[in-house]
């Protein structure tokens, strides 16, 4: 027999977090650098296709891919924050973060940059998948809505200095340092993590992962992604049928299991949770994807170099982070709800001023409605991961962080499938040369209409959310 300590005993143990300081930092700089090193190294994407020549159908992989492996270990990340601990599992998503800037950074064709943003999907879930969890769990509980807020912050100021980071190095040295530098930063920061944090570290040894269960998630994913590149063509709409049905009996599979992947009860025991995190889903499928569309917009359409299109695109995060904490401070005095509307009937009108937009529209339209947007995604990010967040039990708080992340990169891997679809529909394997730009302001303008589309789905389905829940249930928040 072992002398581990028993599940309980760890938990209770935990409860004195070593270092509480250090941890923070960790938790919150870490989630600053993985969007950094996102929305820098997207900006980079027209600087990497010029130099190597590359096509509109590698081009939109580039972003499609760092999508689709965050999305496929997103629920695994949850489960394995669960067995191994939350801050082990954090900073092996810093250290893959890492490994991914260093192949970016040496990167000599497109495969390799492939490589190197799957790299980062794949880290990046890892830690945002623990993240939220260990925010729940490490702060005092008195300071644990407001640290919600400041992570909420934190994320989107990487987010604005990711565009601004980006575009001062691809602009006035090389686009490769946009890797290199973040790399530097992530292996520090999985240093502290492994080596000078020394809380809970084994977690949940009962809780089980099945390789069955994650092979069939991913296979279900990757079926659709094919699906969704090549929707035009009879082998795409097969795959994506083939992926949809593969998706949906996956969730009637993990309904049954006792220990699933994903947890179906937290959709089933809790309205809340369910109408949150579909209208979180339908949210960021049009957000997630803002960055990729109008850096294509603003670099090939309008001419604008990188860096002024990085301080545009900086004023969508740039709200966001000034916003957040305030927000995180208020869903904890009045009723939430009335700020997850707010914010998503904002970033709706937005899209709307978005949706007519030409290669004559001008600057400051794509500014406002970006500021727009970050005004709206500050107003309702935080409420909604605390009021979903509130309804989970303890023993769920890793799964229920990493089903949340993983409805929010969900939906960012839908709003990138439609404009790969859209790429490969108007563009195909063209290079993105001036002769075929009015086929890519087709794409961009398509996309923004289906934008709009998806936030006011997300905004019906919080309506009817509100308006279907029984009177004592509206009453309480």
């Amino acid at each position: 027999m072992t002398n581990r300590p028993s599940v309980s005993g760890e938990l209770a143990a935990e409860q004195t977090i070593s270092r509480l300081g250090l941890s923070l930092f960790l938790i919150l700089f870490g989630s600053f650098l993985a969007p950094l090193l996102m929305h820098s190294s997207t900006l980079a994407i027209p600087a990497i296709a010029r130099e190597m020549n590359l096509t509109a159908d590698i081009v939109s992989w580039f972003t499609l891919a760092q999508v689709l492996a965050s999305a496929c270990f997103v629920l695994p990340a949850g489960k394995l924050s669960d067995r191994f601990g939350r801050r082990r599992m954090f900073s092996l998503g810093l250290a893959i973060c890492c490994i991914a800037c260093f192949i970016g950074g040496l990167a000599i064709n497109g495969y390799m940059i492939l490589i190197a943003r799957a790299l980062q999907g794949m880290g990046a879930a890892l830690i945002f998948a623990a993240a939220v969890a260990l925010l729940v769990s490490v702060p005092p509980e008195d300071q644990k809505v407001r640290l919600m807020g400041v992570y909420i912050s934190v994320a989107y100021i990487g987010m604005v200095s990711g565009p601004l980071f980006g575009g001062l190095l691809i602009q006035h040295a090389d686009w490769r340092l946009v890797f290199f530098i973040p790399g530097v930063l992530f292996m520090m920061m999985s240093i502290i993590g492994f080596g000078f944090i020394h809380w809970e570290r084994y977690g949940d040894r009962e809780t089980r992962i099945r390789m069955l269960d994650v092979s069939l998630y991913v296979a279900a994913l990757l079926l659709i992604a094919f699906g969704v590149f090549d929707a035009a063509t009879f082998k795409g709409q097969s795959l994506l049928a083939i992926g949809a049905v593969s998706f949906a009996a996956f969730c009637w599979f993990q309904s049954k299991r006792r220990d699933p992947l994903l947890q179906v009860k937290l959709f089933t025991q809790s309205r809340t949770f369910t109408v949150l995190g579909f209208a979180h889903f339908l949210a960021y499928a049009s957000i997630f994807t803002l960055p990729f569309i109008l850096t294509l917009y603003l670099q090939f359409i309008k001419g604008i170099d990188a860096q002024s299109t990085g301080f545009i695109l900086l004023v969508q995060a740039l709200c966001t982070s000034l916003v957040a904490p305030t927000s995180g401070w208020l869903s904890a005095r009045f009723r939430p709800r009335y700020m997850i509307f707010g914010g998503t009937i904002i970033f709706a009108l937005a899209y709307l001023m978005l949706a007519d937009l030409s290669p004559l529209s001008p600057a400051w339209l794509v500014v406002i409605a970006t500021a727009m947007i970050g005004t709206g995604v500050g107003v309702m990010d935080a409420p909604i991961f605390h009021t979903s967040m509130s309804t989970v039990s303890n023993d769920l708080l890793g799964s229920a962080s990493a089903t949340m992340n993983g409805m929010r990169t969900m939906g960012g891997f839908v709003g990138i499938g439609v404009v790969s679809y859209l790429m490969g529909l108007h563009l195909n394997n063209a290079q993105i040369e001036p002769e075929v730009y009015p086929q890519l302001m087709l794409v961009i303008q398509q996309f923004f209409a289906l934008a709009l589309i998806f936030s006011l789905m997300s905004l019906t389905l919080l309506f009817y959310g509100v308006l279907s829940r029984p009177r004592a249930d509206a009453s309480a928040d």
